[in-house]
């Protein structure tokens, strides 16, 4: 793995309109500030990212991209990045258009949900430019040009600012505090820890009211709670689509369309593809761009897979998205290693089946699962039916017991929804385990220790996977019962699965009439 580079283009990314020279971009201009007046030489992606981030429009310019989204992997640099732009700003891109926008109007705001990340930049700016740095350390680090350049730094908690000599300003709030002033540039940083619309809603029109302003979020991968990040990048997602499948099948010019399209929405995301192993070498190269250029390694990314959960290396380390930033109360891998091909299983005929039903929290959809055991005596689960609602239940799992000859379900008899569906079914002749909530944590823990085992059988289903991954547990009785309302996604095909699985291996099967179990075959897959 020596000698392994991180990957210099992104994998997901906003195509130029046109090609990206000195006239069309300012990103190199960036770049020569970074080296010739910060001395710092970025990383062949950091440069790429300048380059393409900070695109003009055919007027060279206005910047075509009022918002950009950048995505990456922890300890790449991304940091640097924004206290480049942010010095660069300040000094620079503030004074080159003063008749449409007088320095002192020009104003550069760092915000995220913790004050202290928003600081992290600003401190790195205010080393640079402070004229009058409080230690020796600090006036070793000032780089005299900046500091001739500035006109005061405030350090003050809750009003922290710095104010160059043009009467520009890079100050730092906290989301909360930001309320709708016209800024010329906003830095969103760690994005994903915007779950709330509050701070987008009060910050991103004030760019918009600003001729030629921007607002930059960088972050890492998200997850279900990154409601903003979510929707920047779907919205940037849903536009590369639309390009790839008109501008680059060469039906229509990048020119003709960008007249007919917004194309103000830049997204650069440097990430592992998803579904990839987690050790896959290309992929850590993907999202870890930085790699072999600085302090980070591929061994350092490996290192991480045993240190960290399965959501928060996936999120951090590859920068893909997941369900939730939880530990799972059953282990991801363990829950993978149980996955089999269809093909592979083997049911034997008319071997005993329980079904499983339960209600999301919101009532929203019921879900059917099944259990029953393979040719080997091992149980075998599946998610059978998600719909909305609940009326169709009772005719649906009649004309299922029906076709079938199966008529056990197993249920959760108290604290939710499905419990409503007892009586119902028992007056339609089925046999009803009711597990209630002394039992429901016994039936959450066998379902680990059958996964733990090995011994559990079932096929990659999306939405009980994800529920997994983002399913956590509540003390019921002294044992961990699944928590619908504290999981970050619905757990409600993996709670069916849960009581269908306890029904089949702890409650006795009802007495066969005629010859159900000879005469159905039951395909479950």
């Amino acid at each position: 793995m020596a000698g392994e580079k991180g990957r210099t283009e992104p994998r997901l990314w906003t195509k130029p309109l046109r090609p990206l020279t000195r006239e069309s971009t300012l990103g190199y201009e960036v770049i020569d500030f970074a080296e010739q007046i910060l001395g710092i030489r970025l990383y062949p992606w950091q440069r790429w990212l300048l380059i393409h981030a900070l695109e003009l429009l055919d007027d060279n310019t206005t910047y075509r991209f009022r918002r950009v989204i950048v995505l990456v992997g922890r300890q790449n640099g991304k940091t640097l990045i924004v206290q480049v732009l942010c010095a660069w700003w300040l000094f620079v891109d503030s004074c080159r258009y003063p008749d449409r926008v007088p320095p002192l109007r020009f104003k550069i705001v760092g915000t995220a949900q913790n004050l202290d990340i928003a600081r992290e930049p600003w401190n790195a700016v205010k080393l640079w430019c402070d004229p009058e740095p409080p230690s020796l350390e600090e006036a070793d680090a000032a780089i005299p040009t900046l500091q001739n350049a500035t006109l005061k730094v405030s350090d003050t908690n809750g009003d922290e600012y710095i104010r160059a000599r043009s009467l520009a300003r890079y100050e730092i709030r906290a989301a909360k505090n930001i309320r709708g002033k016209p800024n010329a540039r906003v830095v969103m940083d760690e994005l994903r820890e915007q779950t709330k619309w509050d701070a987008w809603n009060a910050v991103a029109p004030t760019t918009k009211s600003f001729w030629n302003g921007q607002l930059w979020g960088v972050s890492n991968a998200g997850d279900a709670r990154s409601v903003v990040l979510t929707k920047q990048r779907d919205a940037a997602l849903a536009f590369l689509d639309d390009w790839e499948h008109k501008v680059e099948a060469g039906l229509i010019g990048a020119a003709e369309y960008a007249a007919a399209h917004d194309c103000s929405l830049g997204l650069f995301e440097w990430s592992a593809s998803d579904g990839c192993a987690k050790d896959d070498i290309d992929a850590i190269l993907q999202s870890n761009p930085s790699i072999g250029y600085g302090a980070q390694t591929v061994e350092a990314v490996l290192a991480d897979i045993d240190a960290m959960t399965d959501a928060a290396y996936r999120t951090e380390d590859l920068c893909q998205w997941v369900t939730a930033q939880v530990e799972g109360y059953i282990d991801v891998d363990e829950w993978e290693r149980t996955i089999v091909s269809p093909l592979q299983i083997r049911i034997p005929h008319g071997a005993r089946t329980v079904w499983g039903i339960d209600v999301s929290v919101d009532r929203s959809h019921t879900w059917i699962a099944a259990a029953v055991l393979d040719d080997q005596g091992r149980p075998v689960v599946n998610l059978r039916e998600r719909r909305k609602g609940l009326m169709w239940v009772p005719e649906y799992m009649k004309r299922l017991a029906e076709e079938s000859g199966m008529w056990e379900v197993a249920i959760q008899s108290k604290g939710c929804p499905a419990m409503e569906f007892i009586e119902p079914l028992k007056q339609m002749g089925f046999t009803v385990h009711e597990v209630d909530g002394s039992h429901i944590g016994l039936a959450t823990g066998r379902l680990r220790d059958r996964v733990r085992e090995g011994r559990l059988v079932h096929t990659a289903q999306t939405l009980v996977d994800q529920a997994i991954e983002g399913g956590v547990t509540k003390v019921i009785a002294e044992n961990e019962a699944w928590d619908r309302r504290r999981s970050i996604v619905d757990i409600s095909g993996v709670a069916a699965i849960t009581v269908a699985l306890y029904g089949l291996e702890t409650c006795e099967p009802p007495e066969p009439e005629g010859s159900a179990y000879q005469d159905h075959d039951l395909i479950t897959f």
